[in-house]
């Protein structure tokens, strides 16, 4: 008897989790190996349920488009640290979509305490900007560095468009006029 989630219901449970979380249908293939008319399936189930899904048709994205300013850096450290406090070691060999969604609902709480983090320069990520970085974290494209300033740790992606100096870090303005530092 199989108790884990490796078996075939096991799978559909992740799938309509990752479904109802918001996760795009690629990325529930991906998790669960189910194929696309299985997934498009089980979207038909949950919304003859009653849910509403709300379904992003866009591809997942890379530290390139989702890093791209001083407050997306914080953001992308901010979450992928909660994601490797809860999911521990093994994230950095395989994407934790329990630990990853626990993180997500962390991140958005303290977005929500935190004042001045809304607005267009605070733009959040979702779902599946989450596991992009977590996809990114896992395959070595992205790390996890502490700053040798000011001891925090940050996020950095070798595709993303912001330098990869710690975000955090006083230190990074006195370089310049005050704004964000060109990368060389």
């Amino acid at each position: 008897m199989n108790i884990g989630n490796s078996g075939t219901l096991g799978r559909w449970v992740t799938a309509r989790h990752m479904a109802l979380a918001g996760y795009i249908t690629k990325i529930i293939m991906i998790e669960t190996g189910l194929t696309y008319k299985q997934v498009r399936r089980l979207y038909q189930d949950l919304e003859r349920d009653g849910y509403s899904l709300e379904r992003k048709s866009r591809t997942f994205r890379g530290g390139a488009t989702l890093i791209h300013s001083h407050t997306s850096k914080i953001q992308a450290s901010l979450l992928m640290q909660l994601y490797f406090n809860i999911g521990g070691e093994a994230v950095l060999r395989s994407v934790n979509i329990k630990a990853l969604n626990k993180a997500f609902r962390m991140y958005h709480a303290i977005r929500k305490e935190v004042p001045g983090m809304k607005g267009a320069r605070w733009a959040p990520f979702d779902i599946t900007d989450a596991w992009c970085l977590a996809s990114e974290l896992r395959s070595g494209d992205a790390m996890l560095e502490v700053c040798d300033n000011c001891k925090c740790t940050y996020f950095t992606s070798v595709n993303q468009r912001t330098c990869v100096e710690c975000p955090f870090c006083k230190e990074q303005g006195k370089s310049g006029g005050g704004g964000e530092k060109e990368c060389a």
